[in-house]
């Protein structure tokens, strides 16, 4: 204990600790009140600020551009002969799968289906349907995402290696808090919040992948899909994720994200070969066409005149594109922390265009491989009505529906498992590095006491919500975490863009 809590903030640790352990109990104690409370408040925040949820995103893309494009784009994160660390693939591989989780499976085949059968514009199961759902995927979960993951972790790695701050969030604005500040009461809170945002986010996630995999086990072998399935599960997810964590970047988290990589790839070519080949060149090109011209009004549009919820029965905006966005900024702390800690050495032209733009191709190529297919095959009656009942049933089954259609279905769809258990580690291993940093006193890597304790807690904290049915009531609570972090990350932008000007004057007056 004593090794562990060596180079730890105890303020920091211990109040996280005390604010996390509150809502936990007020979700156990009182579950109904807490999601009553909590749904409200999301809904709330939901409504209320969604603008500002698309104002600030489009805002970070603007300025993300103009720092990678403009004077300040070759300056090294880091010392002029610092180098980066790991291989350009192996450096996207951790990025990619640090900042998806089981997201990508999860939602690959269902949310496309879904606006391909109640598009917010246009008529529904039609050609203009699917390109419709195509650019829908393409705004939530392409470049707008992204940017937020790429400011967080540009300024966090900004300040950490061309000025040799610590790694915490808080530290990260001291240019415009001041280092009292950054360094007291407020940096504090800040970290603190931090901590709280990425254990309900990770939490969340580990939950859904668990209930995948229980149902890919159910689907496949008639395992029960209960919630002992689910501790089991769980609990290989703790032990490997651990595991892993004490391993380090290079020989854990690195290994696992190269898996991850070689099996996306994979499931990638045997979609895009045993699909409509030809229909998915078609669609995800004119898909990508009508995307980044409609990019503009996209990145705004937020239905005041209610012709969308009207036509799709529901506040499609607020549910989509609004939580969407939500759930990314939720994500942000622990990505933004994990991506500055392999990141030193690239300049901020490199970071900005490859953490944005590379990821955001590999998700459009993912979803029109897997939605893009479904939507095709259905669109040309090879898909029957039961078929797309199914895969519409039930959102964590989709995907094995979908992959039962095809020829090797027994190891596509074992493969599928596998990347569930392989994203969901690498997004624990992740967030095990970033709160190991975020309360920590040490410049260096967190050590491997502090790693394995925040890894076998979030497992834990995942089981016990998981066992008292408080999956959801968790997501919305970092969904509600995600409003004030939004502010926290423009201010990150500031503070690096004033420190960045500083150090222009300063090379001047020399």
């Amino acid at each position: 204990m004593r090794e562990m809590l060596k180079d730890v903030d105890k303020s920091i640790f211990g109040g996280a600790a005390s604010i996390y352990t509150l809502l936990f109990l007020f979700i156990i104690i009182w579950p109904s009140q807490a999601e009553v409370a909590v749904t409200g408040t999301l809904d709330f925040t939901v409504k209320r600020f969604g603008w500002f949820y698309l104002a600030s995103f489009s805002g970070v893309m603007v300025v993300l551009a103009s720092l990678a494009f403009g004077r300040f784009g070759s300056y090294k994160l880091g010392n002029p002969e610092d180098q980066p660390e790991y291989s350009f693939a192996s450096w996207i591989g951790m990025l990619f799968g640090a900042g998806l989780g089981v997201g990508l499976v999860f939602w690959g085949v269902y949310e496309p289906l879904i606006h391909y059968i109640k598009p917010p514009f246009g008529e529904a199961k039609t050609a203009e349907a699917a390109q419709i759902a195509m650019r829908s995927m393409y705004f939530h979960w392409g470049l707008h995402p992204w940017a937020i993951y790429t400011a967080t972790g540009l300024a966090l790695a900004y300040f950490r290696y061309r000025h040799g701050l610590d790694g915490r969030i808080s530290t990260s604005l001291t240019r415009i808090l001041g280092e009292k500040r950054a360094h007291g009461l407020v940096g504090k809170m800040i970290d603190m919040i931090s901590v709280v945002a990425i254990l309900a986010g990770v939490g969340t996630a580990i939950g859904f992948a668990a209930s995948q995999f229980s149902t890919g086990l159910n689907s496949q072998f008639g395992l029960p899909d209960n919630n002992l399935t689910l501790v089991i599960i769980t609990s290989i997810i703790c032990v490997l994720a651990t595991v892993s964590a004490m391993k380090g970047v290079a020989k854990g988290i690195k290994i696992v994200s190269d898996v991850n990589m070689f099996i996306i790839i994979t499931l990638l070519v045997l979609a895009f070969l045993f699909g409509p080949t030809q229909y998915l060149i078609n669609i995800f090109f004119e898909a990508l066409g009508i995307y980044l011209n409609d990019l503009p009004s996209l990145s705004l549009f937020l239905d005041a005149g209610g012709q969308v919820a009207e036509r799709t029965g529901g506040d499609w905006v607020g549910m989509w594109s609004i939580k969407n966005f939500a759930w990314w900024t939720a994500f942000a702390p622990f990505v933004g922390v994990f991506l500055a800690d392999i990141s030193k050495g690239r300049s901020i032209r490199e970071f900005v265009l490859a953490c944005a733009i590379v990821p955001s191709v590999l998700c459009f190529m993912w979803f029109t491989c897997f939605g893009g297919t479904a939507i095709g095959l259905i669109h040309s009656g090879v898909f029957s009505k039961q078929v797309t009942e199914s895969m519409l049933a039930v959102p964590q089954d989709s995907l094995f529906v979908f992959l039962r259609q095809f020829p090797l279905s027994q190891v596509t769809i074992a493969v599928a498992m596998c990347l569930v258990l392989t994203l969901v580690i690498t997004s624990v291993n992740s967030a095990t590095f970033a709160m190991g940093a975020m309360v920590s006193t040490s410049k260096d890597e967190p050590g491997v006491a502090i790693r394995a304790f925040w890894g076998i807690f979030m497992s834990v904290n995942a089981f016990l919500f998981i066992w008292i049915g408080g999956v959801f009531t968790l997501r919305s609570s970092s969904l509600v975490a995600a409003l004030p972090f939004m502010v926290i990350i423009l201010l990150m932008l500031t503070s690096m863009y004033k420190s960045l000007k500083d150090e222009e004057a300063a090379q001047k007056r020399v």
